[in-house]
């Protein structure tokens, strides 16, 4: 009897040692932040801030992993590994907008919000990061077999890396989200505190900030001031900054710009919506109380009612909260704006007709008398599936440099179409040159197409939510946007 108790007794210890993984195969914090720093294929060596830092320190001063990482010699687990390859690789927006798109995996409500958006991100973008399965088992722990695995992937992720999502939010609507490229520089950051009411306000701040030893400097914008810091190297200063902000109320964004950056290698983000006009139809959006208000693109959608909507023309400002369109505009019938000379139109009616032009005069908008509803803009991206070749005299930093873009078109099954590229964002998209957007158009079988206002103002709006990133880092107040609005 005692020695088949002790037969039993190595049985099981040899069951236990046999299927328990081993501490040695287990990957601690520091070992996985440095695997990943290798994989990204990063050369930080140089960067002064950063000499004779440990990877850990680079990677968590430099804001490629966001995360306050503690107990670097812990093991790591699965549910760590995903947001920081994902942080790392610059697709934290993306992860945010894929929220609440279905993961796929049965356990995933054991997951953050955030990390159920990187799982739909790293298991659909190509190279995958993590595979499909029946569950994540993100509190377990990574083997290092897995993590092997993992930095290969993330290495080839960050020489050619590409995501392409289509959702149909509505019926009546499709989205395609489409993001390329993965940042190959080292980060810097700038701060920027913007609506100050006043200049001694926002002086006031630039002096607290520079008794902390960060220089900045008082801008002004849109009738109000901000301040903005020079390029900071240290992450740390950023999440400082954005408590002081936190606790005077102020509104913040942040930026991220690049040192040893590759020109040929830019991420790059852009959305498609196509709209069904036999479900919708398209009306500009301008503040029901006065024209000469601007308000955000969610204010105009919410006083229509409107379920997809983007920015429209070119406007000015005059004060703060209000302005008034530039070129052409007409809504309903009613010519809320005359045109301006030389300049791309689309004008449409409730038949589904609609007509792309370049102008010469303000007369010939005045002809378009069957046209209930005008916008313009420019320069014309595409007539009838070709460039445009009609001059606009739009100045080169405006057409040759890439900005945020936002474009409304007809694609060859007579659906409308709306468009935002991203930009000004390093770490997300790098923006198009209006010969980039235009082939994005082209690609996507879009056969007409107008450039609307873009820069800041570039927002898309889909069922109450903004599916790109303004490159301000929040609304800004517009003169007037396109909405889809249900047909009755």
């Amino acid at each position: 009897m005692k020695k088949k108790f002790l037969r039993n007794k190595l049985i099981l210890i040899f069951i236990f040692l046999f299927f328990t993984p081993c501490q040695a195969q287990a990957v601690t914090k520091a070992e996985f932040i440095g695997g990943l720093l290798k994989a990204r294929g990063i050369d930080w060596s140089e960067t002064s801030e950063f000499q004779n830092k440990s990877p850990v320190a680079f990677m968590l001063r430099s804001g490629l992993i966001t995360d306050d990482v503690k107990d670097v010699q812990k093991t790591v687990t699965r549910r760590e590994a995903l947001r920081w390859i994902i942080q790392s690789l610059g697709l934290s927006f993306e992860a945010g907008i894929f929220s609440d798109y279905p993961t796929g995996f049965e356990d995933d409500k054991n997951l953050t919000s955030f990390e159920r958006g990187c799982l739909v991100v790293a298991s659909n973008m190509n190279p995958v990061i993590f595979s499909k399965a029946k569950n994540f088992n993100g509190k377990n722990a990574l083997s290092s077999k897995e993590f092997q695995v993992l930095m290969s992937r993330v290495q080839d992720a960050s020489l050619n890396l590409t995501l392409d999502m289509v959702r149909n939010p509505l019926e009546g609507m499709k989205i395609f989200i489409h993001r390329e490229g993965v940042l190959t520089g080292i980060p810097n950051w700038r701060f920027y505190a913007d609506g100050i009411k006043t200049r001694p306000a926002a002086d006031t701040f630039k002096n607290s900030l520079k008794s902390s030893g960060i220089a900045s400097n008082v801008f002004s914008f849109e009738g109000a001031f901000g301040v903005r810091t020079d390029k900071l190297e240290n992450y740390h200063e950023i999440k400082k900054l954005i408590s002081v902000a936190k606790a005077r109320g102020l509104q913040f964004r942040i930026l991220p710009s690049f040192t040893n950056i590759k020109t040929d290698i830019v991420p790059k983000f852009w959305v498609i919506l196509k709209i069904d006009p036999t479900y919708w139809k398209i009306e500009p959006l301008i503040s029901k109380n006065s024209p000469k208000d601007l308000l955000t693109l969610s204010q105009l959608s919410r006083q229509y009612g409107a379920k997809a909507s983007i920015n429209a023309g070119f406007f000015a400002t005059t004060t703060p909260g209000h302005g008034y369109p530039i070129g052409a505009l007409k809504i309903n019938g009613n010519l809320i704006s005359e045109g301006y000379d030389g300049r791309g139109c689309l004008g449409w009616n409730d038949d589904d007709e609609a007509v792309f032009q370049v102008v010469a005069n303000s007369e010939e908008i005045h002809e378009w008398n069957d046209m209930e509803n005008i916008i313009q803009a420019g320069p014309l991206l595409l007539d009838d599936g070709f460039v445009s070749a009609i001059p606009e005299d739009f100045n080169n930093s405006l057409t040759g440099v890439r900005h945020p873009r936002s474009a409304v078109g007809i694609n060859a099954d007579g659906d409308w179409v709306f468009v935002a590229v991203d930009g000004r964002n390093g770490l997300h998209a790098s923006g198009a040159t209006i010969s980039e957007l235009t082939e994005i158009l082209r690609s996507q079988g879009i056969m007409y197409a107008l450039n609307l206002d873009g820069g800041g103002s570039t927002e898309i709006i889909i069922n109450g939510k903004i599916y790109n990133s303004p490159s301000d880092a929040h609304e800004r107040k517009i003169s007037y946007g396109l909405g889809a609005i249900k047909r009755q």
